[in-house]
């Protein structure tokens, strides 16, 4: 199976947007990209580091400035960090270099898979539950206005996430053969 497009997936932390993206791009043939992985890549220094040494804005500004670039390419799976759709010209770059798929996952979901040491946003968490709440809150209008697919991944593997979303890229006629 090819696309011709690029395919974003955004979601919060753990939602599985990394692991999903490696076996879609393996199944629909397409380069993969995790763009934290690649900043880190990048500044030779974890993501948690980034934050501690520049902060959280500088973070951000790395982050679109790699992404926007990075998203004029095409035939890319990207799995995106969490906050990606909080700038305006990463929204822009979303719109209009691919189709954005929403992993949407319950709060009770990611806090089983999230390990706190390497979230930069939860490390200093005393209230895990209420904080990654609390973040969900403020992206959820943001995750869903941009999203034209949302799959829900709560009782899915990832391989079987993906099954259901090269389901819906067909549904949708954006597979070719």
């Amino acid at each position: 199976m090819l696309i011709d497009e690029n395919i974003f997936l955004i979601g919060m932390m753990n939602s599985g947007k990394t692991t999903v993206g490696k076996i879609l791009s393996k199944k629909i043939k397409l380069d993969f990209i995790d763009t934290d992985r690649q900043i880190e890549e990048i500044m030779s220094i974890s993501i948690s580091d980034i934050f501690d040494i520049f902060g959280e804005r500088r973070f951000r500004e790395m982050e679109s400035s790699f992404f926007v670039e990075k998203s004029k390419e095409k035939g890319i799976v990207f799995s995106t960090g969490g906050g990606i759709i909080l700038n305006d010209l990463n929204v822009n770059s979303l719109k209009n270099n691919g189709i954005t798929i929403l992993l949407e996952t319950s709060i009770e979901q990611l806090i089983e898979r999230i390990k706190i040491n390497n979230k930069p946003l939860l490390r200093n968490s005393s209230n895990f539950k209420k904080d990654l709440s609390k973040l969900w809150k403020e992206r959820k209008e943001l995750y869903y206005n941009n999203a034209d697919i949302i799959i829900n991944n709560d009782n899915l593997s990832p391989t079987r996430t993906v099954e259901e979303i090269i389901k819906v890229l067909n549904e949708n006629h954006k597979l070719k053969y």
